[in-house]
């Protein structure tokens, strides 16, 4: 049995709460280049690199810090790199590792909460303990760690401000705008995973097994909070991220709203 921390990833809304407004858009979102148009969705494929880890060890705390800054340091070098090439803004991300719930970015921790991104200091903070790293699948952490660094490339790229810039007239839409994000950064992680899966998936139960594990983590039997999409959803923009290898192909904010479901 595994814990879903695909449904964990909701604790990073709490850094973009936003106010719905009466001029709400028709959605798919429209003339918004922030979110519709972004220069990130301009920059080509991302190149291939090399994950010098294997599959990431979460057998302790110990094991799973030290993977876990590896992890990190492939992924600030590879978006790094492919910012420079295409002339996009970038700055590192930084990750502290949590071994008990603290204050964090002004803001205690919340219960169940497994991961924090601050936007000011441009630091995301990571909770390892035993509910991280002995209730999951190993497979499932690199997907879920490359999703967290989606939400700073959101951030670093302009998207985070033309989400909170953007109204909704109910909470049907509010969840559809929070979907959007979400199922985003699960894009940019597969580009991430596509470019080092060579090395990052060796001795990994394979791609199609994290597929199936994202697959079985959606909030589709849901009936009130719908962050994150169908399960087939979230599957569908993984895989699109992993096998386009560019982060053109993660506009989610004009995919068709059965596509962000």
């Amino acid at each position: 049995m595994f814990r879903p921390l695909v449904l964990v990833a909701s604790d990073l809304l709490s850094v973009l709460l936003v106010s719905g407004r009466a001029d709400a858009l028709t959605y798919p979102v429209q003339d918004v280049p922030a979110l519709t148009d972004n220069s990130l969705y301009r920059s080509e494929e991302i190149k291939p690199s090399k994950y010098p880890d294997g599959a990431l060890s979460i057998q302790s705390t110990t094991a799973a810090k030290r993977a876990l800054a590896a992890l990190w340091r492939c992924l600030n070098a590879s978006w790094s790199a492919h910012a420079k090439r295409a002339g996009l803004p970038f700055a590192p991300a930084k990750l502290v590792v949590l071994t008990k719930p603290t204050r964090f970015c002004g803001k205690s921790w919340s219960k169940g909460l497994l991961a924090r991104y601050c936007p000011t200091t441009k630091t995301m903070a990571l909770l390892v303990n035993k509910d991280y790293y002995l209730l999951t699948r190993e497979i499932f952490h690199l997907q879920y760690v490359a999703g967290l660094y989606g939400n700073h490339l959101q951030h670093i790229n302009g998207i985070a401000g033309g989400f909170n810039a953007l109204p909704h007239r109910n909470e049907a839409e509010r969840f559809e705008k929070e979907r959007r994000w979400s199922l985003q950064t699960g894009c940019l992680a597969g580009v991430f995973l596509g470019s080092v899966w060579k090395t990052a998936g060796e001795g990994s139960e394979g791609w199609p097994a994290l597929l199936e594990v994202v697959k079985a983590n959606g909030d589709h039997n849901s009936k009130k909070k719908r962050y994150f999409g169908k399960g087939k959803n979230i599957a569908y923009w993984l895989d699109r991220g992993f096998k386009s290898g560019d982060p053109g192909s993660c506009n989610t904010w004009t995919a068709s709203s059965s596509r962000v479901a």
